[in-house]
């Protein structure tokens, strides 16, 4: 294990959290209550109550980093953070203490190969219940599920051999705010276009 990781964060205001959801910033997408234990298990499925949807909750004050590592093709002109291209490049350490971030709901095999893609519901129906197994949609391993940090590196490593680069999804996380508070700073550095 690592005693601690490197978390990159490209933004003018350093590592500042915000909630997931505001009047101001507004996410779609859910986090799913389940903790990623096997890389290669994929298709998994759970309870439909497992959806987590943070509206206006302080409690998930947030910041959006990077793991280790990222693709530096994501802050050119027409990549996916031209927005953050001229922002600082913020440097911390977490202290790996077999802690559990929030990783994307996509197995480090490519896009679309999630590791929950169904959730269950049951129905009554002439006094019988019923299990009925529904696909969370196209856009499932864009959610959020759990993940202890040193599984989330081993998966970044096993991506980025698999292909060839580390695209944004792989290497994105979402760290909480009681994380934030345990960063030790080290450096923090202008990104230029000359990337």
């Amino acid at each position: 294990m690592k005693e601690y990781v490197k978390i990159i964060r490209f933004d003018n205001e350093g590592f500042y959290c915000k909630p997931y959801n505001s009047p101001v910033y507004y996410h779609s997408l859910k986090f799913i209550n389940y903790e990623v234990t096997n890389l290669e298990a994929t298709d998994v499925y759970v309870k439909k109550t497992d959806f987590i949807r943070p509206e206006n909750n302080y409690g998930w004050n947030e910041c959006f980093v990077f793991l280790e590592k990222y693709d530096k093709k994501l802050l050119l002109k027409d990549g996916a953070l031209a927005m953050k291209r001229f922002d600082k490049k913020n440097i911390a350490y977490l202290k790996n203490e077999g802690q559990t971030i929030w990783v994307r709901n996509n197995a480090h095999i490519g896009k679309g190969y999630s590791y929950v893609s169904e959730y269950i519901t049951y129905l009554e129906h002439e006094g019988e219940s019923y299990e009925q197994f529904d696909y969370i949609g196209h856009f499932a391993h864009y959610y959020w599920v759990k993940m202890k940090i040193d599984l989330a590196l081993q998966r970044i490593k096993l991506g980025e051999r698999h292909l060839g680069y580390v695209p944004e999804w792989l290497s994105e996380c979402y760290i909480l705010e009681h994380q934030v508070r345990q960063f030790e700073f080290i450096d923090t550095e202008k990104e230029t276009s000359e990337i």
